[in-house]
């Protein structure tokens, strides 16, 4: 099998918002056109346009595929030139290759998590593939992304090696290790196929650094659904936005097409419980991220997603909107360059960084969080014993010196 390169290509330049490029740019970025679009579209296209950087935006957003479906419903109407339908043509047809792979190579592992009793839940791109655009080539992906137990942790690292993958962190994929608190959980399990495919294990949906409160809701709420050709599990509707709403705000909205799904997903028009949607962002204390980053998308686009009585009932307070903005300035996020992780993540390790304290107001959590660090700062001995791959005291002890006394003399 041929060798999977995923296509993450990096700005060159931003495009400025009157830029005619910008607006078809947006415009083609969406799975239906009205007749409102077509003509925005078609009257665009006949603008002078520098095709070259379009197409280098259009790719790193990964919306290369729509904007081929609807430049090309177009293109008896105004004239387009050959060689943008051409390279168009070609990102479309490497995405629906790439997303064949990665569905291949998943529907491998799939097909032994059932042997297993692995239960397993499909993330983002190909469960938005599989229910919301239904071509690879419109929705490409750089990885399959998955969440599980994380009780089968161990015998999920069995079966990858098994099939011929590799970790990226090849001594956690084989044990479980002890917990600091109730919601200590890390983020994610990484492996690579013998020909680059990654595939990627969650064992939170949200992964903000801290656990969540009722990760056993979101499995009673999932649903089941056949997936690359396997009975596997989707996200209820409600999880699901909030899931994509979080992500995309933890990658400063930086690419197109997480924007695009979340819109996307509510144009399909499918029945949200929304008294749910809003019990489940309060629970988590994801409100502020949730509804500004939905808001954000609502202003990109020019439409309104949330229902008002929701988008008053799911608005944060004052403050919190404030640092939200200070952190993610509107005009970063026009650019597509707003910032990664920071402030909305927890860092136990970093009790007292500024990121850590916006993110105490801005998320919530501080009795959480507080237990978690005064657990890190001073650890039981069984958890220095499996970070450390050390069982003798004095060398343990040494370690354990070394963190608690020689790190705060550094950072006093």
């Amino acid at each position: 099998m041929a060798k999977f390169k995923p296509t993450q290509p990096r700005f060159k330049s931003s495009l400025a918002e009157d830029r005619a490029e910008r607006r078809l740019l947006l415009m083609t970025a969406r799975l239906e056109l009205d007749d409102r679009a077509r003509g925005i579209i078609k009257s665009l296209v006949r603008e002078p346009l520098d095709w070259d950087k379009l197409l280098e935006h259009g790719l790193l957003h990964g919306t290369s595929g729509l904007m081929y479906r609807h430049l090309r419903s177009v293109s008896e109407e105004v004239e387009i030139p050959g060689q943008v339908m051409e390279k168009l043509r070609s990102y479309y047809l490497m995405f629906t290759a790439s997303g064949m792979i990665i569905e291949a190579q998943f529907k491998s592992v799939a097909s032994r998590f059932a042997e297993a009793g692995i239960d397993a839940i499909v993330l983002k791109g190909l469960a938005l593939v599989e229910t919301l655009y239904r071509d690879y080539g419109l929705r490409p992906m750089s990885d399959a992304d998955v969440l599980v137990r994380e009780k089968d942790w161990p015998a999920i690292g069995r079966i990858m090696e098994e099939l011929g993958f590799t970790a990226d962190k090849p001594r956690e994929s084989k044990r479980n290790s002890p917990k600091l608190t109730k919601y200590d959980v890390r983020a994610h399990l990484s492996y690579q196929s013998r020909n680059n495919v990654p595939i990627e294990f969650q064992f939170d949906l949200f992964t903000l650094g801290l656990g969540m409160i009722d990760i056993d809701g979101v499995w009673r709420r999932s649903v089941k659904a056949r997936v690359a050709g396997e009975d596997l599990r989707l996200l209820g509707r409600e999880d699901e936005l909030l899931q994509l709403a979080v992500h995309a705000n933890r990658h400063g909205c930086s690419r197109l097409k997480w924007l695009v799904d979340i819109a996307e997903k509510f144009h399909q028009g499918e029945h949200v419980d929304w008294d749910l949607f809003l019990d489940i962002a309060g629970k988590e204390k994801i409100r502020t991220s949730v509804y500004s980053t939905i808001r954000h998308i609502e202003n990109l686009f020019g439409e309104t997603l949330l229902p008002a009585k929701v988008a008053e009932s799911l608005k944060p307070k004052c403050v919190q909107r404030y640092l939200w903005r200070a952190v993610w300035p509107e005009k970063q996020l026009k650019d597509f360059r707003g910032r990664h992780e920071d402030a909305i993540c927890f860092y136990f390790y970093r009790p007292l960084s500024g990121w850590n304290l916006i993110n105490y107001a801005m998320m919530g959590r501080p009795g959480s969080k507080l237990a978690y660090m005064l657990r890190f700062m001073f650890p039981p001995v069984r958890w220095m014993s499996y970070m450390y791959d050390e069982t003798n005291p004095l060398i343990l002890l040494k370690y354990y010196l070394k963190r608690t006394v020689v790190r705060r003399l550094n950072n006093s």
